[in-house]
């Protein structure tokens, strides 16, 4: 995947649009302990650019409602179905937001985070969506998800 030097012609397919989309539907009690989109899905539908590098950006206001941490974090898909797909990247415990191990209001975290996801195909259509879990047996409430990615040189 070629990189856009200085003096490089840029294209159209090298910097398609930033995609970008936020939600306030609060998601109360969850359990999960591995990654989930939850209801509603917020993720968007974006295609590589031709570096095959995009930034994912996401952003939440959430806590854990045990004394158990609650994390989100991204899942990065082929396709344009948000949420369904051939996994490319799945939440990481690196790549993610986390609240301390506390119950309560105390521990509400709003935070943000970004990742840069190489190695795909330019052109190609892919969908990225926001993800929680708890971290072990436990609940948490989301009040806020937001998540963007932009294509880089």
């Amino acid at each position: 995947m070629p990189d856009l030097l200085a003096g490089t012609t840029v294209l159209a397919q090298d910097t398609p649009p930033v995609q970008f989309v936020t939600d306030g539907t609060d998601i109360v009690g969850f359990t999960d302990i591995v990654f989930t989109a939850g209801t509603p899905i917020v993720g968007v539908v974006f295609t590589a650019p031709t570096t095959g590098r995009v930034r994912v950006d996401w952003h939440s206001r959430f806590q854990p409602t045990s004394a158990v941490a609650a994390q989100v974090a991204f899942a990065l898909r082929s396709g344009s179905t948000l949420g369904a797909g051939a996994m490319v990247q799945d939440g990481l415990n690196e790549h993610c937001l986390e609240t301390p191990n506390v119950s309560g209001s105390g521990s509400r975290v709003q935070a943000s985070m970004y990742s840069i996801v190489s190695g795909l195909t330019p052109g190609s259509v892919y969908n990225a969506v926001v993800c929680h879990r708890m971290v072990s047996a436990g609940s948490g409430t989301i009040f806020a998800r937001s998540i963007g990615v932009s294509p880089c040189s």
